[in-house]
């Protein structure tokens, strides 16, 4: 069992809880979805947010970040509500950081173009956006100030901010909870749901508070995520694939050619969540799936690459049908040769060359 601190400072469980929070679920369930109720739902997962344009902007975050870099902020979640016109942008984070730290030019970058998230969705007029990180409870006091202090760095250089405000997850008798330390800095519904420490993930007896995972894994983590729940997600990541996978391998009426898509399987694998992201790891993930697809059937059968992570399968026959069937139920997500792990974890050229 993962202890309480490592598993709350885990991006990937911190991703889910906020998923959880936000999918529509019936009063008797172990998760209550906060987030939810108070009329949030999902935008997107890794949307770019594009910088402000004017000189003055730019000329001020140079200066404060000691960066001339224009690219866009990926936040992790893009957040709407039902009737609120303020956008929250979510960045989720193991632990607090100061002003002096690297992620400061993240940081200002974010706050600066998210004072009007307009044009990064090809709006016309304005729209608001609230910039929080969450992270764990114990840190989220300290980061919120940091991000106060930043948002004031702005303001001195005449650079409009967008306003903050920091999330905190902890472990208490019933269960994971959601709170801020400031909760007058959320945006109105969401300060009004958080204010009372309320309970996200229920507790089930001396049962792992650790629900079922919508991503098991998120690509760019890796120096702040546990090796152990790295591996464990990825395995859990490519056994889910593998079960599409032999999905689809079962539900084809031979003689026929059969498409096995990734970015289709990640979709099915991650209860739709894919669907939603919207970063340039997208196409990590879905690559690593096409490799999946390959090493996990080309031993009984021709596979030719279509795309980047797309792979047609020919079965003439019910006998090479029920050969595939048995190689995937064989499979095993642990194995090294053959699962998602391995795969990520090679060089981005090789993509090119299966």
């Amino acid at each position: 069992m993962t202890d309480a601190s490592t598993l709350l400072s885990d991006q990937v469980f911190q991703l889910n809880t906020f998923l959880w929070a936000l999918e529509d679920l019936p009063d008797e369930s172990q998760i209550q979805p906060v987030l939810r109720q108070a009329g949030y739902y999902l935008g997107s997962i890794g949307r770019s947010v594009l910088m402000p344009r004017g000189e003055r902007a730019i000329a001020a975050l140079t200066s404060l970040s000691g960066s001339a870099n224009r690219s866009p902020c990926r936040p992790d979640l893009w957040l709407r509500h039902s009737s609120d016109s303020v956008q929250p942008i979510v960045e989720l984070k193991a632990r607090g950081f100061s002003t002096d730290s690297s992620n400061r030019r993240q940081a200002l970058k974010l706050i600066a173009a998210s004072f009007n998230l307009a044009p990064s969705l090809a709006e016309p007029g304005e729209r608001p956006g609230h910039v929080l990180y969450a992270t764990t409870a114990a840190d989220a006091d300290g980061l919120a100030s940091t991000l106060k202090d930043l948002a004031r760095s702005l303001v001195a250089e005449s650079v409009p901010a967008a306003p903050t405000g920091a999330i905190g997850l902890s472990l208490e008798a019933e269960g994971v909870a959601l709170s801020s330390p400031r909760p007058v800095d959320l945006p109105t519904p969401l300060g009004a749901a958080l204010a009372d420490r309320p309970i996200v993930l229920r507790a089930d007896g001396e049962n792992e508070v650790k629900p079922l995972y919508f991503v098991p894994w998120m690509p760019g983590i890796d120096g702040s995520q546990e090796p152990e729940l790295r591996s464990a997600g990825l395995q859990e990541l490519t056994a889910r694939v593998l079960t599409h996978m032999l999905a689809a391998v079962g539900q084809a009426r031979p003689p026929t050619t059969l498409m096995l898509d990734g970015t289709r399987l990640l979709s099915a694998a991650t209860f739709g969540v894919f669907d939603q992201w919207r970063d340039t790891d997208r196409q990590e993930f879905s690559e690593a799936v096409g490799k999946i697809v390959d090493r996990a059937l080309k031993p009984v059968v021709e596979v030719r690459r279509v795309s980047g992570d797309c792979r047609e399968v020919d079965l003439p026959n019910a006998e090479l049908q029920d050969a595939v069937t048995d190689r995937l139920e064989r499979a095993d997500p642990a194995n090294p040769a053959t699962n998602l792990e391995t795969a990520v974890e090679e060089p981005a050229t090789l993509f090119d060359e299966l």
